[in-house]
């Protein structure tokens, strides 16, 4: 037996629009082809509700496990700054030196979606879908989370 899950999506917002293209100049900003041989790399934007935007990119590390998603980064600094009440994010990944596609949108991992949820489960996370950017609340994404 198997089941579906299905997550309702909604179209983007002028502001949503804007939120993706503050991640993609994040993670192009901060793309060094030379540094860990042009690793993988994600930029996101997190916009509170006072629609105050801050970035983050993800930073690899030589020791896997330090190495870090560009969401939490994105959360640490408006932390940091003292928000409290988010109200989208949106990342984006930078392609690679040998890649011919372009800059994409990218969904949280796993762990960044329990970390989003954590700071507010009404989050809108802008995600890939069928081939078109959507959004979708933080809660959406984690369907069967029981805590």
């Amino acid at each position: 037996m198997t089941s579906e899950i299905t997550v309702e999506t909604r179209d983007l917002t002028a502001a949503d629009e804007r939120l993706v293209e503050r991640a993609r100049a994040a993670t192009e900003a901060a793309f060094d082809p030379e540094r860990w041989g042009g690793a993988h790399l994600v930029g996101a934007a997190l916009r509170t509700t006072s629609d105050d935007v801050y970035d983050g990119v993800s930073l690899p590390a030589s020791v896997g496990r330090a190495s870090m998603c560009a969401e939490p980064v994105a959360f640490g600094a408006a932390v940091a700054d003292g928000a409290t009440r988010f109200d989208a994010v949106a990342a984006v990944r930078h392609p690679l030196p040998d890649e011919d596609r372009g800059f994409e949108v990218v969904p949280p991992c796993g762990a960044c979606r329990e970390l989003i949820v954590d700071y507010g489960e009404d989050v809108d996370v802008v995600v890939p879908h069928d081939g078109d950017r959507r959004k979708a609340t933080a809660s959406a994404l984690l369907p069967t989370r029981n805590w």
